[in-house]
């Protein structure tokens, strides 16, 4: 391997799918990783990262000093009420062909407020697969949005 090829991901994916569209809090996330690559690698571990951001949004309509005309003004804020890194295999050495489907199961955080989508407020289950791989950049694969349910 050269010195250019440290500063790029290994060649490989991984696929996140979920067993079932719509998740309960008191229930687990269940799902498998399909994971292939078509270089040798040796990876630290293979991981599902899970994240729960809140975006609200609030407007409101104010009449500055010495002026007659009242004005809206809006505020946005994004905030990060939960992050996790969830490790479902250890460390592994992968080979050019390598092809395998793994499940994982993950526990729900407690205190944290299911999926909602509003005009001015959402909250939002997001999870990726994530191949860590040391020395180089990580294997990441796309981001999947979850619906959370009480």
């Amino acid at each position: 391997m050269g010195f250019l090829d440290r500063l790029k991901s290994p060649k490989a994916t991984i696929v996140v799918q979920l067993d079932k569209d719509t998740f309960s809090l008191r229930e687990p996330l269940t799902g498998r990783a399909n994971i292939s690559s078509s270089e040798e690698f040796d990876s630290n571990e293979t991981r599902i990262e899970l994240w729960v951001t809140e975006w609200t949004k609030a407007t409101e309509t104010i009449t500055p000093t010495g002026q007659q005309q009242p004005v809206s003004v809006t505020a946005q804020q994004t905030t990060t009420l939960h992050s996790s890194k969830n490790p479902f295999v250890g460390a592994q050495h992968f080979t050019a062909g390598f092809n395998n489907t793994v499940p994982f199961t993950i526990r729900l955080p407690s205190g944290v407020p299911p999926s909602y989508r509003g005009q001015n407020a959402r909250t939002t289950w997001t999870l990726k697969g994530v191949i860590a791989v040391k020395g180089r950049p990580d294997v990441t694969g796309y981001n999947t949005e979850v619906t959370v349910t009480y």
